[in-house]
């Protein structure tokens, strides 16, 4: 336990607390490790020392002082935690005086010891969970051999498949402040398994490599959606290698999913991840196709973008999008030509035109933001 670094927080705390009155840490060796006197810091203690051989309070009058080398007047009491003294905290001032206050600053600093010698422990496992799950989504030779070594040290045993989910927040709320929340919203519904599985924040998104996510798990995972959080898995990972590109699936339907929930193994989450993946790699080019929009409608070619977006949904049923469109068949066909012509893509044969024009919309609704979901 880093006893130094514990007792400096302790000191800053508790002075203001007992009317800015001296406290010192004093480590089994007698030696003060935090003080609100910074240069006493690393000065000897014979009361300390005494403290501890003895396992009581060692109280100093003035009177005393030659007795008691390094040390000044005042109470110094054992700091015990799980019946070990792990160090002396000591009060500067008449211990006649200072009687009670020193007893509720020994109570005090007890309980604080106790607390963080509890909490150490799991906050180390939490570090090295967060060091486990970062190498696992930045794979390399060094990365996939730190992963291994750390899932030693955290008694971790994957079960293959793995599969990879992303959770994200509503916007405007972030999701680091609602992380804990949602892993004891897991732990609750028996989802976690420390055993084997790693979880973590990453860059605003919670990331869960799980060993179990089918049946019953999926369906858990789809209601969190009701608490607000959206959710989508990547493909199952049967080699810790994979979980990379399956946390880059996700996070590419997070960006970009209309719903909720998404799991890439469902057929049409899948075609919407190819999609938009394409669109995203073929961003320069798709940027050059929407510049060719805008030169031929202007800037606001929403309309344009409705029409053809509508004709594809229809199986290119001119009659269908047109009643949808609430427009004469003669006005959509006339949209569909002109927008193929803008984009000179006249010449290429339907399904080629449909393609990339299903790129472009995604493209341009990805790029317009919450506002361009309609598109």
């Amino acid at each position: 336990m880093l006893l130094e670094e514990m007792g400096i927080e302790l000191v800053e705390v508790t002075s203001a607390l007992v009317g800015g009155r001296t406290i010192n840490i004093m480590n089994t060796d007698g030696l003060i490790v935090a003080s609100s006197e910074h240069n006493r810091i690393g000065s000897y203690h014979q009361g300390a020392i005494e403290a501890v051989q003895t396992g009581k309070v060692v109280n100093i009058r003035a009177d005393q002082l030659d007795r008691y080398p390094g040390a000044k007047e005042g109470c110094n009491m054992p700091l015990r935690v799980n019946g070990e003294i792990i160090g002396v905290v000591g009060i500067y001032g008449d211990p006649e005086e200072i009687q009670d206050i020193a007893h509720l600053l020994e109570v005090y600093a007890t309980k604080y010891f106790q607390l963080e010698t509890l909490l150490q422990p799991r906050l180390a496992q939490n570090t090295l969970r967060s060091r486990l799950l970062l190498s696992l989504l930045s794979p390399s030779n060094t990365t996939m051999s730190a992963s291994m070594t750390l899932a030693q040290n955290l008694n971790v045993s994957f079960r293959f498949p793995l599969y990879t989910a992303v959770f994200s927040a509503p916007r405007g709320l972030g999701l680091p402040a609602r992380g804990e929340k949602l892993c004891r919203k897991l732990e609750e519904l028996s989802f976690l398994q420390p055993g084997c599985d790693v979880w973590g924040v990453v860059d605003d998104r919670m990331v869960l490599v799980c060993s179990t996510c089918e049946g019953r798990h999926t369906r858990t995972l789809k209601a969190l959606t009701q608490l607000g959080y959206r959710v989508f898995l990547g493909t199952p990972s049967t080699a810790l290698w994979q979980v990379h590109d399956a946390y880059h699936q996700a996070l590419v339907l997070d960006s970009s999913f209309p719903e909720a929930f998404g799991d890439i193994q469902d057929s049409s989450t899948r075609c919407h991840y190819l999609l938009s993946s394409t669109a995203l790699q073929e961003e320069a080019f798709l940027d050059g196709l929407t510049e060719k929009l805008s030169a031929a409608f202007g800037p606001d070619y929403r309309a344009e973008l409705e029409s053809i977006r509508t004709y594809y949904d229809c199986n290119r049923s001119v009659g269908t999008a047109a009643q949808k469109l609430f427009i004469h068949k003669n006005t959509l066909q006339y949209r569909v030509h002109k927008v193929l012509q803008a984009l000179e893509l006249s010449q290429l044969p339907p399904f080629r035109q449909e393609y990339l024009i299903r790129l472009l919309l995604e493209h341009i609704r990805r790029k317009s933001g919450p506002e361009g979901s309609e598109i």
